[in-house]
């Protein structure tokens, strides 16, 4: 069917919150039609001779625009009520839906817990709400009940099924490994209250008849209103009802930060924190579920287990126990304490599964704490624990008012000497190179803390070639008397970072190594600098040795990483790099002579070039030098 087909003589009202495939059933039930059929006059599907109709289970979260079109024309609603139908309206409260949908290439990808086609259930509410209309052909299948995060019914005070009562299987399961939007379609004569599952004993026969149970009768052993546990989770689910309802503008990440520290609770079970106060028939269920998962992926290791451990355990009870717990964990009074249990999560995750912990990393939109929280630390700084995690967790460590562009390659001297000097006494091994050491870490540590990122990261920011950013840590770390001395130095860089944050005129350190790249003193200059000074003009290449020098006092770079040492992009050393290395401590080092009055002429130089850089060189290093 391709045209726009006819009204039905007789159509329905959709209830509050019902779903498409509810309404169809009921519409179904009404004309005395199968499902199938509704859909084909209604032009869901194509009448083809010979050929079951089917109705895919991605037609929950919304009908593409010409279906819908046809859908109202047939049904007579308005094109409001056939959106309402589906989730697609709850995308913005509830960002996996969002993530759902058809691709380019024209198949159908969803997140693991963006909706679930076998819906949970509550019987009181199919049961009908006494009106002529539900005595007739039943209450609504609620919309939220194929939400994960939906586990409760607050107007009956009960937990959700989600078994049928007789054949003991998910209502609506997949059959071929393809979730349907209604199983059994072409069954006559069903309410909508009855299992559609095929019947357990219905073997090869076909069609498989249907189960057929009764769905409305309250299952036996519901828990009773007034249960404390059933009373918390019933709290919960209200919050989490208001928060779809009414998404909160200054926590536009909370969902997916509820359902990532739902994944790494079960990845990690039983590390998760144990003393939050949560019901405990709920963390036993949510117990069981887990062993249960264990257990049957452990049997099939080489099948595709990943959206069975990470995704939402289909039982209420279970569903609710992860819920509450990662609420609890996300909204605990202490955010410290909360940090430290999520990171606890995290290390035992990537223990237990480090591959699906990538993934979930990966994959993840979070807010910063919560990525914070997440992003694996070794030495006080961030690491990749599988490939893109890096830049899914690329969160700053601390909220800074001083950027990356802000920080130079080695901590300025009189910094390091009122914070660090004590650390470095402190180092095992003693040499010259400690300071050195200590002063680029330090950096290094404080573009992470306000551009984030890996130290590799930190280290390209920097103009630090990878290799000795990784390797003098490394040599530092080993050098480092204890973990105690080792949080002395992080502390301190917190206390560096405060000072920074309160400074008002911070120095672009960024733009002062792009506007001396590949800079020499200018001849002209050099003659000026050199004035009278006749004893220097045999020393070969000093012009170059003074301007490396004039580079790192600018923007406290490291000398062994000027770009007249070092190629800027891989960090090998260019060919006259060795003897610039050699000859500057000869001048730095000058207390008498030629070479003294040519620093003490340098050092006005370099505010001179300073200023040049801060004030008149162009962004992109094109200019000329004072």
């Amino acid at each position: 069917m391709t045209g726009t087909p006819g009204p039905l003589a007789r159509s329905l009202a959709p209830l509050p919150e019902e779903s498409l495939p509810g309404f169809l059933l009921r519409l179904a039930h009404r004309l005395n039609r199968t499902p199938a059929r509704i859909a084909v006059l209604t032009g869901l599907a194509p009448y083809r001779l010979g050929h079951t109709v089917k109705l895919p289970g991605h037609l929950l979260l919304a009908l593409r625009p010409e279906s819908a079109a046809r859908f109202a024309a047939a049904t007579r609603l308005t094109p409001t009520e056939v959106h309402t139908l589906g989730l697609r309206p709850h995308q913005a409260a509830y960002p996996p839906i969002a993530d759902s949908g058809e691709r380019q290439d024209g198949r159908f990808g969803s997140h693991v817990w963006a909706f679930t086609a076998a819906s949970r259930y509550c019987p009181p509410c199919l049961a009908g709400d006494g009106s002529a209309v539900q005595d007739a052909h039943g209450g609504p299948w609620r919309l939220p009940w194929h939400l994960p995060v939906v586990f409760a019914c607050p107007s009956h005070r009960r937990l959700l099924d989600h078994l049928c009562p007789s054949c003991q299987r998910p209502l609506n399961v997949s059959v071929q490994g393809r979730a349907a939007l209604i199983l059994h379609p072409t069954g006559h004569g069903l309410h909508p209250g009855q299992c559609r599952n095929h019947a357990p004993d219905a073997g090869t026969r076909k069609p498989k008849p249907a189960c057929g149970a009764d769905l409305t009768a309250t299952a036996s052993g519901t828990r009773t209103p007034g249960d404390v546990d059933l009373v918390t989770l019933l709290d919960l689910q209200s919050r989490l009802l208001a928060r779809l309802a009414s998404p909160d503008p200054e926590e536009p990440r909370f969902f997916p930060d509820l359902i990532a520290v739902s994944q790494l609770i079960t990845i990690s079970w039983p590390a998760a924190v144990d003393d939050l106060g949560l019901p405990e028939t709920a963390i036993n269920a949510l117990d069981e579920h887990i062993h249960a998962m264990r257990r049957r992926t452990a049997d099939r290791p080489h099948g595709d287990n990943g959206r069975v451990v990470i995704g939402p355990p289909p039982a209420a009870a279970a569903c609710a126990g992860l819920l509450a717990m990662s609420e609890r964990l996300l909204t605990h009074p202490d955010p410290a304490g909360a940090r430290e249990a999520v990171q606890t999560l995290a290390r035992q995750a990537i223990g237990r599964d480090r591959t699906r912990f990538a993934g979930i990393i990966r994959r993840g939109q979070f807010s910063l704490p919560l990525a914070r929280a997440l992003a694996v630390q070794r030495g006080g700084f961030h690491a990749t624990v599988g490939a893109g995690t890096s830049a899914a967790l690329r969160v700053p460590t601390r909220t800074c008012r001083f950027t990356a562009q802000e920080v130079p390659q080695l901590l300025p001297a009189a910094a390091y000497e009122w914070h660090l000097a004590r650390f470095t006494a402190r180092l095992t091994v003693a040499s010259r190179n400690n300071a050195r050491l200590v002063r680029r870490a330090a950096t290094l540590k404080l573009a992470e803390m306000t551009g984030g990122g890996t130290l590799a990261d930190g280290a390209r920011l920097l103009g630090i070639p990878r290799g000795h950013a990784l390797s003098g840590l490394q040599q530092l770390r080993l050098r480092t008397d204890g973990e105690d001395a080792w949080q002395q130095f992080l502390l301190a860089l917190d206390a560096i970072a405060a000072e920074l944050d309160a400074q008002e005129d911070r120095i672009d350190y960024q733009r002062r190594r792009t506007a001396l790249e590949g800079w020499t003193i200018p001849p002209a200059h050099w003659a000026h600098l050199t004035d009278g000074l006749s004893t220097l003009d045999a020393t070969p290449g000093l012009r170059t040795c003074a301007s490396v020098l004039v580079w790192t006092q600018v923007t406290e770079g490291d000398y062994l990483f000027s770009p007249l040492v070092r190629h800027r992009g891989w960090g090998g050393r260019l060919p006259g790099g060795p003897g610039l290395v050699c000859e500057l401590p000869s001048l730095t080092g000058a207390r008498r002579g030629d070479k003294a009055r040519l620093l003490a002429r340098l050092a006005a130089f370099t505010q001179q070039t300073a200023a040049w850089c801060d004030n008149g060189a162009p962004a992109h290093g094109h200019g000329t030098a004072p």
